[in-house]
């Protein structure tokens, strides 16, 4: 399959009579909560996102065009993601590397950055920036996926270095190569976030990340963020939590099709808690996705702004 999910028979895939989906299930229904995860907000409570900046530079994004792994436009991202950095006074690290990929060697390009914290750990706040390489729409724009989730963690991370943070450091990463060249596989797709797991687990700082938030494909105007209940339960309970402390409750729901698969795939398999924030209902019957129908005009400022203020929320209080 060439798209996020993983079939039936997957070893990830929820199972009828797996925990996971039957504490997912009860979380959906409002009668399981889980206690114990959150503490005292370690950001001011009146941080929120400018949704008119997170789409602003959600526009930036998509005007350099296709941004397929390997190509001009891909560097040309992580140039403009490296000097939003900087310009936001962060110190930006930008690792590139080459990885062989079904159709040959290709070059990535991982950005990221650090928010120092005050305390020991870290959590990983994520968006992959490449596009998928569909020859059929080779001006595809990939507005929503990945321009939105892009550019509202440049955003998020505006946001908080201007208000001041108490907490654990933050990492900001940019990924390369989410999109599978040809399909999801162990060799294929993922590459960014499977290398920066892989620098974890050798560095052994895997223990120090108390968990992984994952941003993708959450711009559309018509906003239905999709959680996917084998994701983790705490996570999922806090967010849940925060969405009806902020009135946004309807815009999420579960995604109940199998797992889905995503940069924060590499980071749950270290064990690291991790949550993905992701619209799987892109126009009817997911319609606009991977298609030339994925443009500026299907997005909107106000679900950069929900789900911005929403991450916010929820690393705050871990």
């Amino acid at each position: 399959m060439n798209h996020k999910t993983v079939n039936p028979s997957s070893l990830k895939t929820m199972s009828s009579g797996s925990v996971t989906a039957a504490v997912a299930t009860l979380i959906a229904a409002g009668l399981f909560t889980i206690t114990g995860c959150a503490g005292p907000e370690k950001a001011p409570a009146t941080v929120h996102i400018d949704k008119a900046s997170a789409f602003r530079m959600v526009e930036e994004i998509v005007s350099i065009g296709p941004r397929p792994s390997g190509s001009a436009g891909a560097r040309k991202t992580a140039q403009y993601l490296a000097a939003k950095c900087t310009e936001f006074g962060y110190d930006p690290i930008v690792d590139a590397w080459r990885a062989d990929t079904p159709r040959g060697p290709v070059d990535f390009q991982n950005v990221y950055a650090d928010l120092p914290g005050t305390e020991s750990g870290m959590i990983i706040i994520g968006s992959h920036f490449d596009t998928k390489h569909i020859p059929a729409s080779p001006s595809f724009q990939g507005a929503n996926d990945s321009g939105s989730s892009t550019g509202l963690l440049l955003e998020i991370m505006r946001s908080l270095a201007t208000a001041g943070w108490r907490g654990p450091t933050l990492r900001f990463a940019f990924f390369d190569g989410e999109e599978a060249v040809v399909n999801y596989t162990d060799r294929d797709g993922l590459y960014g976030s499977r290398r920066m797991a892989a620098e974890l687990h050798r560095d052994g700082k895997v223990d120090q990340c108390r968990a992984m938030i994952l941003i993708d494909m959450i711009g559309d105007a018509d906003l239905t963020i999709t959680l996917s209940p084998n994701d983790d339960a705490n996570l999922i309970s806090l967010a849940l939590e925060i969405a009806d402390e902020q009135n946004v409750r309807k815009h999420i729901d579960f995604f109940l099709y199998g797992s889905i698969i995503d940069d924060h795939v590499p980071f749950k398999e270290l064990g690291i808690p991790a949550i993905d924030f992701i619209d799987f209902s892109y126009g009817p019957n997911n319609a606009y996705w991977h298609t030339e129908r994925d443009t500026l005009d299907k997005l909107s400022a106000d679900s950069l702004e929900i789900v911005g203020n929403l991450i916010i929320a929820l690393v705050a209080r871990l």
